[in-house]
């Protein structure tokens, strides 16, 4: 590992305004981070103790709540950023001072606990797809051609990470029939990317300070232009820094828990106590934990 001093900020996202959720959380993370930014959209109140920066964004583009927020903190000090939702639990043995070793990770590395959605040779139909086919940088009233690395360096650095930036293949963008009609509507003309895009699950992320200027103004010029957050933070992590890692390549891993997983809670009761004492040791975080239905 390489060895530097460091000091984190913790940035927790909130999707939707839920102040009840602001105290818990500073609670549940105070003894383990020295500096805890709650990111709550449209927020106006007030809580002693507790910072709360208030963003204005859609949540369909919470990157741009990352980059709103950041404004506020950069001149701070910090050495990293790790980004967590309101309603994930982070694995209580993680804190500012152990998570690279816990995670597996470089000081002076960047990580997102999920692994890539290649739009070019995904197996499952996902809908972003469409909204990535149909994206587009050159938007009128929002110049962000002067605010994104160009075409050729985002391909160039795509391929660094050996993603494809070719045409979408029909046989992902046609799995069932109910896309047929979309297909009529915009296929072929649409089937190469505007620009090099990737998707990924964006709830958690890690990010050291020399990404985290560039990260933000792409993320910022993505939400300006509507892009799916799930395509725009794993685009702007590619574009920043080269030295980002995945699930794959890290200890603790997703805990992203959705449809038939969701159940695996469970055993848990809706008892916070017992999910912190029984906390599954080879995961990062679990997700979504909803404070409002916890005990």
């Amino acid at each position: 590992m390489i060895h530097m001093e460091t000091k984190v900020a913790l940035l927790v996202i909130y999707n939707h305004r839920f102040d009840k959720n602001i105290k818990r959380v500073q609670e549940l993370y105070s003894k383990k981070f020295s500096y805890i930014y709650h990111v709550v959209p449209f927020y106006d109140g007030k809580i002693e103790g507790v910072d709360v920066i208030p963003v204005y964004e859609s949540s369909y583009n919470f990157q741009g709540y990352i980059s709103q927020a950041y404004t506020h903190i950069k001149d701070n000090g910090f050495t990293h950023y790790l980004v967590i939702a309101d309603d994930m639990i982070v694995n209580p043995e993680v804190d500012e001072q152990n998570i690279w070793d816990l995670v597996g990770i470089n000081k002076d590395e960047c990580f997102i606990p999920a692994n890539l959605k290649v739009f070019q040779t995904m197996k499952i139909f996902w809908s972003p797809i469409w909204d990535a086919l149909t994206y587009r940088i050159n938007i009128p009233g929002v110049e962000i051609e002067k605010i994104l690395p160009s075409k050729d360096f985002a391909i160039e650095r795509f391929h660094y990470y050996n993603l494809p930036t070719g045409p979408i293949p029909f046989s992902v963008l046609l799995p069932h029939y109910q896309n047929y009609v979309l297909a009529i509507k915009k296929l072929p003309w649409y089937r190469k990317l505007n620009y090099p895009l990737v998707g990924c699950y964006s709830d958690s992320l890690f990010i050291t300070s020399d990404a985290m200027s560039s990260f933000c103004t792409y993320c910022g010029a993505f939400a300006a232009t509507n892009l799916f957050v799930e395509v725009a933070i794993p685009t702007a992590l590619i574009l920043s820094t080269k030295k980002l890692k995945f699930d794959k390549d890290i200890k603790l891993h997703n805990g992203a828990l959705w449809t038939k997983s969701i159940h695996l809670l469970d055993k848990y009761g809706y008892s916070l106590e017992k999910l912190i004492n029984d906390f599954p040791k080879d995961k990062f975080f679990l997700h979504p934990v909803k404070l409002s239905k916890w005990k």
